[in-house]
């Protein structure tokens, strides 16, 4: 089933597949409970369908809650919750918390550089990221400058 949410969600039927990611949550909290992996990865595919709907907050809420456990499950420096990071901080800058956009991809940045190395696509992919959240941050500073 959750292949299917993810399926649906790669050809666009948003809905769908956010309703099918609801039921695999419910499920997999239901049978293998909240803690475990496969529950966790439920509810990061979940989040990812909802931020493809355009909804940052309730995105951020659950990035925000799969981040907190694959922190205590998998620890602060494995790759997974590293990326789990990534994707907080993109649907941060998207939500225009730039601020704190910018600090968590720093930290993504250190820690897959110390992790996977500075050459590795995750690594390339989160300092180019990085960039475009700093970028972002300028211009907001400066547009909020020329108002005052």
């Amino acid at each position: 089933m959750g292949n299917f949410a993810l399926t649906l969600r790669a050809c666009g039927r948003l809905t769908e597949a956010e309703k099918m990611g609801r039921e695999v949550l419910a499920l997999r909290r239901e049978i293998l409970g909240e803690r475990h992996p496969d529950t966790v990865l439920a509810m990061g595919n979940l989040a990812t369908i909802i931020y493809d709907l355009g909804q940052l907050e309730d995105a951020e809420k659950m990035e925000r809650e799969v981040l907190a456990l694959r922190r205590e499950i998998l620890g602060p420096r494995h790759p997974t919750t590293v990326l789990s990071m990534a994707s907080l901080a993109i649907t941060l800058k998207d939500n225009g918390q730039l601020e704190e956009a910018e600090n968590m991809m720093q930290e993504v940045v250190t820690l897959q550089r110390e992790i996977l190395g500075p050459r590795h696509r995750d690594t390339v992919s989160a300092q180019k990221e990085l960039s475009l959240i700093r970028r972002q941050r300028k211009q907001s500073i400066r547009s909020t400058r020329k108002r005052l």
